[in-house]
């Protein structure tokens, strides 16, 4: 997928934050252990160093919300990480972002930290974030 329709679908993802612009996208999947699963309506990026992994986004563009979409660039980013050599993964998620915050409560994320007043929303309001971590086991 290429950065600047990873841009169209951030901007179609309706987000709560500030939107990325296709140079972001560019520079951002130019950089070491940076990786993406992507559908024709959303994606996955994350970042793995060594055996830590980071997940950056999950988007996927509003009116194809609730369908699947997230979750299948999820999990199949998760065994992308752990042909890698990653052992566990890390995400924030504002704490208003319900429907983000039980997808990763389903797929067994654990919240290990509150960062109070962490990040500011579209209208300048500061949020916290949650930062949760998910073991990943090899399938051998």
């Amino acid at each position: 997928m290429t950065p600047k329709k990873m841009a169209k679908i951030h901007a179609a993802a309706k987000p709560n934050h500030r939107i990325w612009n296709a140079q972001e996208f560019a520079n951002l999947l130019s950089s070491p252990g940076v990786v993406a699963e992507c559908h024709p309506n959303g994606f996955a990026l994350a970042r793995i160093i060594h055996t830590d992994a980071e997940l950056l986004l999950l988007v996927t563009e509003q009116i194809k919300q609730n369908t699947g979409i997230a979750t299948g660039c999820l999990l199949k980013m998760e065994k992308h990480l752990m042909k890698l050599g990653a052992r566990e993964i890390t995400l924030e998620v504002s704490e208003s972002n319900g429907a983000a915050i039980n997808l990763y409560k389903k797929l067994n994320y654990k919240k290990i930290f509150i960062r109070k007043s962490y990040s500011r929303d579209k209208n300048g309001n500061l949020e916290n974030a949650l930062l949760m971590q998910k073991e990943l086991i090899p399938l051998y």
